[in-house]
């Protein structure tokens, strides 16, 4: 739950840039095409290491041209057999035929690969790995974690219908804040280190552990300004 919401903090903090991307992202999926090497560039954007030194549009753009292969082999090797299995559920759930037995393990299997997929672009896109490493990597991350995974991939479903419904946010920030999710739990599956700018200082976190010059809650700041108002 902590990684959500540093993923859901990564989209406030960085709301118009991802609106920018998430919005990019949906022309370039629509034209199918350059949907896979703007999936690799979403996440290189949305990488929480970036936050420190902010991307520029031409980062994006040299991400886009350098992944187009590797992007096409991770999509390729897994979207069809996606749209399979979701077929397969479709089609034999609520029927009486003998293939309906395996209904559950159809689903498993698309769990599975749905979070396998999202975690193979993302190690792609922060490690600049190609698509045999990309699968290794996002592999390696799935088996070590594979409850949290799940968890994930449950949770992205759930996210991705709510957001269905509400078609503006979907638009706006459902790739990115996608995006931002899953880098942070890859990342942290893969022991990579992430900086956080807005992290305290050594002796800010100091001084919090001891109770020296705690810190002021909203109301007690706003109170402040209201008899600093006074006073004048």
């Amino acid at each position: 739950m902590k990684l959500i919401w540093r993923g859901f903090r990564d989209l406030f903090d960085q709301l118009l840039s991802f609106a920018f991307y998430s919005m990019l992202w949906w022309l370039c999926a629509i034209l199918i095409v350059p949907g896979p090497p703007a999936t690799v560039a979403l996440f290189s954007m949305c990488d929480p290491r970036r936050k420190v030194s902010q991307p520029d549009f031409s980062d994006a753009v040299q991400v886009f041209k350098e992944s187009f292969r590797r992007s096409w082999g991770i999509a390729i090797f897994s979207v069809p057999f996606l749209l399979i299995l979701l077929w397969n559920l479709l089609f034999f759930s609520g029927t009486s035929q003998a293939l309906v037995a395996l209904v559950p393990l159809w689903i498993i299997m698309l769990v599975i690969l749905y979070i396998l997929m999202f975690y193979a672009f993302s190690v792609a896109a922060t490690m600049e790995s190609r698509t045999r490493n990309a699968f290794r990597g996002a592999m390696y991350v799935l088996v070590s974690r594979p409850f949290l995974s799940l968890g994930l991939s449950i949770f992205l479903m759930i996210l991705g219908s709510v957001f269905a419904v509400m078609v503006l946010p979907m638009i706006l920030f459902g790739p990115a804040l996608l995006a931002a999710i899953v880098n942070r739990f890859v990342l942290m599956g893969l022991n990579v280190p992430i900086i956080d700018p807005d992290a305290p200082t050594d002796e800010r976190q100091y001084e919090r552990e001891r109770g020296i010059n705690p810190d002021r809650g909203f109301i007690s700041r706003l109170r402040g300004g209201n008899n600093a108002k006074r006073k004048r």
